[in-house]
């Protein structure tokens, strides 16, 4: 790879360390780099198109010397671009912040409309009630293996005593799957724009001001950016408030679209329970505290 690197980009490697399965931090006379392995040329085509449109909320990646953004090695191909050290700490509140921000960011700067048939509504409809009665089948069953107990334990009758609120949502969802079905049945085209699809405190440089990491970047609805960071369930407690503050203030959503978000904000995410008796019932407690910030968000919209 070595000789690769210094005849495709002209850096001289001296020592390198792996941080992830795919991913190296390279030492070279000519600084530091991060150097990513990916198995095809999509990162490609979407390093062009954010090229295109001037983006400013990605990291730099670098051209190699037939002016590409991405390399053949060994059958897959591989991408370079400068080291950011971004151990300022964890910041979390801020890089929320500054993550919905950007996301308003990218999608306003990429919105577009692009034509499609009733059959994709059709397969968008299947996809989703499918998950949804997924986790009503998770819960149910969560819920039947907890009756059959003697001596619950805490955090088991906290499901117990709250699973009606996971079921409401869930049967909220479908409702608002329903509204949005009926919206847009006349439907021949729909909004959509670059969705970043990776949350990860880690790939937010403050620093820099921008995000680390391009691999998940594609073309979809902006809802789904948005759906995509609550169904993680972040470690820390956090209310919709920042969405509200940062993103809904420059971003006016359309009424299919707000729709659709509704029904994919009630899809309760999945929980499990462990051995730890604390831990699951801080799982449970943000679940619930994740249903209340729901209810106050759709009040807003």
């Amino acid at each position: 790879m070595k000789e690769q690197l210094e005849e495709y980009y002209g850096i001289h490697v001296i020592g390198q360390i792996t941080l992830s399965q795919k991913t190296y931090k390279l030492k070279c006379i000519e600084g530091y780099y991060v150097l990513k392995c990916v198995k095809d040329k999509h990162v490609q085509r979407t390093l062009e198109y954010i090229e295109t449109l001037h983006m400013t909320c990605f990291v730099h990646v670098l051209l190699n010397k037939n002016n590409e953004y991405v390399t053949p090695y060994q059958q897959h191909y591989i991408y370079l671009m400068p080291y950011i050290d971004n151990s300022q700490g964890q910041l979390k509140e801020m890089k929320i912040k500054f993550y919905f921000e950007t996301l308003a960011y990218l999608h306003y700067h990429s919105f577009y409309y692009t034509k499609v048939n009733q059959q994709y509504f059709e397969t968008l409809q299947h996809d989703i009630i499918t998950i949804i009665n997924e986790r009503f089948a998770y819960y149910e069953q969560m819920i039947q293996n907890f009756e059959n107990i003697i001596m619950r334990s805490p955090s088991q009758w906290m499901l117990v005593m709250n699973y009606y609120r996971i079921y409401e949502a869930l049967c909220s969802a479908r409702q608002y799957l329903s509204q949005y079905l009926e919206k847009t049945k006349e439907y021949h085209q729909i909004r959509v724009c670059m969705n970043y699809k990776h949350f990860d405190y880690d790939h937010i440089s403050l620093k820099e001001k921008c995000f680390l990491s391009i691999d998940n970047v594609c073309i979809d609805l902006p809802i789904y950016d948005l759906f995509d960071i609550y169904q993680r369930i972040p470690d820390i407690l956090f209310d919709l408030d920042c969405f509200s503050e940062y993103y809904l203030k420059k971003i006016e959503l359309k009424d299919d679209e707000k729709l659709l978000l509704c029904c994919l904000m009630n899809i309760v995410p999945l929980i499990d329970y462990g051995q730890d008796e604390i831990e699951n019932i801080i799982k449970l407690s943000r679940l619930l505290y994740y249903l209340d910030s729901i209810t106050h968000f759709i009040h807003q919209l």
